[in-house]
């Protein structure tokens, strides 16, 4: 097939890292795993035995020392001191689930040493994220001596100070990106402190909490892992190393003895947790745990994970349940309010910054990832608040764009920010709205098209026979997968597609079977229905999805879950059918051109938005436009005609119409004994009126007009009979002729031959007519 062109673009850029394949074979065999496993887990830097025993069997190891923390002394001696002196602590969070996490494991800890503690998380409408002044001011107030920060606090060096002034103690947990200067504080821990000998520095803000816990404690509190875990693949932070160890445990805690609070709130949300994995957090637990902050208060959630009785957590679960309804109903809104601000612009930019004053400002962040994933631009969505002047939000980035420290760059503008290098919250005036925007897109001007196309690293090309069963579980062997450790995406090539159909209750869904050869595999693919309409019965498509398995009914099959596709050569339909000829109409595209052999057939489109052109032998190759798509909308009289439209447009796309319009009403020729009875009858009754004996003449012999002046225009051509009007004598002195040697007749039959051959052709032998006309 003509190769060059790419007819479905894949959404994403394709990346696979190459392993030598004597490198890989080396490793499978010191570690005594498949080569494919190898390459695997050579991409995942597990090339020593150790290290692959650490990998699969986490019960074996234990957590680091949580000493080697920097400062990490001086932490617990202010505890004890606290709790000795029967002081209160506050411990200090933040709206998220790694926050509200973080607190439960510290709280629940101290509660258990005996201390007097409470939590205390900032309104993010009325205070924003992270220490500020006034709550800081009100602790105090209230009678506490030591506020503990979790999953906060490393950015906030003037709120520390004022701590200091108002005498009251703090202690720093968190693991944001740090300034170079640190904040005063008791004691700082931070697994990037630049003093630190820790030997993993991505540690969520849970697992910090859960380091002060075990240094607290003396010992690791494991009954509280299944909290790590949520926090941890909640804040996307790399599950790699003792991340990989805190998750895996974490999720033996969840599906055997998991928290009151998240049980019920797994009930809610129809997760099993007895078979819960990674993505039973990511898509079940974090976001419930997540909405309560984004629209208000986050008290809830950490109330919820703090409960102990079963009422209580169940009150809690429903208004959470509740509130995550709510907010998917707010992001949708949002979403598609943002997405036509952009639509709108005049020009695509390099960065999108959009704001408006009735967004919410806790679900922008979501926002701001649908836009990236639309658009593929580093996106910032803001909520004003018009009483104040300020604009809060959150943005989100591509892997070119280390939103942080492009943030940074415009810290005199902002009145507050913080993040990581793909996400960040931060506050501005409206009135420096203007010059941030134009700031930024300056910045984000460097990015190229390649920066901009998301990407997928692909694990590896297999075969279809490869996606065995056998296969499948000794990948899932390699879960929680996450950041560090991505799920593996895998590549088919040039496949076909049966059965290929939308599912759905709003069709928006495609389900199909993948097949080479003999080989079959059964594929879903969300949000992709589209589609569906877009791939030929004869295309061959390359595919990257995840391979999973799938249980229906006690029988287990390998799935592929398709993430994308590409098909990279042009492809015929067969739209004959009138039910698809309609929704071919009712599809709206600029790049795309209808072909027309009778004027009739282009005055019935010519209302169309598409381009429609009236063929004729006189039409140059100028005047036949490059388009991406055409379709034949009825039959030419020769096939000729249209073979030389696809030689000279050379499109990606042919539509096969073929509609039959009144010139096409003869769909076979009189045979001679027609001829003959009409010659006799004019010789009978000459001179002979068609318009007079037509209906006769129908009736007796099944004639119909056009057969009848197509018969007579023969006779005329070959000298038989003189026509006059509508008027017919025959000529005294013709000779014998043969009825082929008419040119009506010649090219009548050649018309026929015509229709026959496009209206009753298969699809097989369409394509393979198109496919020695392209190549």
């Amino acid at each position: 097939m003509k190769g060059g062109t790419i007819v479905i673009h894949s959404k994403y850029i394709w990346k696979t890292e190459e392993i030598a394949k004597d490198k890989a074979a080396a490793l499978a065999e010191e570690l005594g795993v498949s080569p494919v496993l190898a390459e695997m887990l050579s991409k995942r830097k597990v090339t020593t035995k150790g290290q692959l025993d650490k990998f699969f069997h986490p019960d074996k190891f234990s957590a680091y020392d949580p000493f080697l923390l920097q400062e990490m002394d001086k932490a617990v001696e202010r505890i004890q001191k606290a709790i000795a002196q029967n002081e209160k602590i506050m411990i200090y969070g933040d709206y998220d689930a790694d926050g509200v996490t973080s607190i439960a494991v510290l709280f629940s800890s101290l509660e258990k040493l005996g201390a007097q503690v409470d939590f205390y998380i900032p309104n993010r409408f009325t205070e924003g994220y992270g220490p500020n002044k006034e709550a800081f001011q009100m602790i105090k107030n209230q009678g506490y001596d030591l506020l503990i920060t979790v999953d906060n606090g490393i950015a906030a060096l003037d709120v520390m100070e004022f701590a200091k002034e108002i005498d009251l103690d703090v202690i720093i947990t968190d693991h944001h990106e740090k300034r170079d200067t640190l904040p005063e504080a008791i004691a700082v821990i931070h697994p990037r402190h630049p003093l630190s000998e820790y030997p993993f520095h991505d540690l969520a803000g849970v697992g910090v909490s859960y380091k002060l816990s075990h240094a607290l404690l003396g010992e690791e509190p494991e009954e509280l892992l299944d909290l790590v875990a949520v926090g941890t693949v909640a804040d996307l932070v790399s599950l790699t190393d003792e991340n990989r160890l805190l998750v895996q445990k974490g999720l033996q805690v969840l599906r055997n003895t998991p928290n009151l609070g998240l049980q019920v709130l797994a009930k809610k949300a129809g997760a099993k947790l007895h078979e819960a994995t990674e993505e039973t957090i990511g898509f079940m637990l974090a976001p419930r745990l997540n909405a309560v902050g984004r629209l208000g208060a986050a008290d809830p959630a950490c109330e919820l994970l703090l409960a102990h009785i079963d009422e209580e957590a169940e009150e809690l679960a429903q208004l959470i349940d509740e509130t995550n309804k709510e907010r998917r109903t707010l992001v949708a809104d949002i979403t598609k309010q943002a997405s036509q601000m952009v639509e709108e612009m005049e020009k695509m930019p390099s960065m999108i910054i959009v704001a408006a004053s009735d967004w919410n400002a806790g679900v922008l962040g979501i926002v701001a990832s649908r836009l990236v994933e639309k658009f593929g631009r580093p996106t910032i969505c803001l909520a004003i608040d018009e009483a104040t002047g300020l604009a809060k939000g959150s943005g989100r980035s591509v892997p070119a764009f280390h939103l942080y420290q492009e943030l940074d760059q415009n810290r005199e503008l902002l009145e507050a920010f913080g993040g990581h290098p793909m996400a960040a919250g931060l506050t501005i005036r409206v009135d420096a709205l203007q010059a941030f925007t134009e700031n930024m897109e300056g910045q984000a001007a460097k990015l190229s098209q390649e920066d901009l196309k998301p990407a997928l690293q692909i694990e590896d090309t297999i075969s279809l026979e490869t996606a065995s069963l056998s296969f499948i579980q000794m990948v899932e062997q390699m879960a929680p997968f996450g950041t560090g450790n991505p799920k593996p995406l895998f590549k088919f090539a040039s496949v076909h597609l049966e059965g290929t159909k939308q599912i759905g209750a709003d069709k928006t869904h495609l389900k199909t079977f993948l097949k080479k050869d003999e080989a079959l595999l059964d594929a879903v693919g969300f949000n992709i229905g589209h589609l569906v309409s877009e791939l030929s019965p004869a295309a061959e498509v390359d595919v990257v999805g995840e391979l999973s398995v799938n249980e229906w009914n006690n029988v287990r099959k390998p799935q592929m879950r398709l993430v994308d596709l590409s098909v990279s050569h042009w492809q015929v339909f067969d739209v004959r059918n009138r039910t698809e000829w309609n929704q071919l109409l009712r599809e709206k595209k600029s790049k795309r051109v209808f072909i027309c052999f009778e004027e009739s057939s282009k005055e019935a489109l010519d209302n169309l938005e598409e381009t429609v052109i009236a063929f004729s032998d006189s039409l140059s190759e100028a005047s036949l436009p490059k388009s991406e798509e055409i379709i034949f909308a009825d039959i030419p009289q020769e096939v000729e005609q249209l073979e030389r439209v696809v030689q000279e447009i050379q499109p990606e796309k042919i539509y096969f119409h073929f509609h039959s319009g009144e010139n096409n009403e003869m769909d076979r020729l009189p045979d001679r004994k027609a001829f003959a009875s009409l010659y006799g009858l004019i010789k009978k009754f000459q001179p002979f009126s068609l318009s007079k004996y037509e209906e006769a003449l129908s009736r007796k012999f099944g004639w119909s007009k056009q057969q009848i002046e197509f018969m007579s225009g023969v006779f005329f051509e070959l000298d038989f009979v003189k026509i006059e009007g509508d008027v017919i004598t025959l000529q005294e002195t013709a000779g014998k002729r043969n009825l082929e040697e008419a040119k009506l007749y010649q090219q009548k039959e050649r018309e026929l031959e015509t229709r026959q051959k496009l209206l009753y052709a298969s699809y097989s032998d369409l394509f393979n007519w198109m496919k020695r006309i392209m190549e």
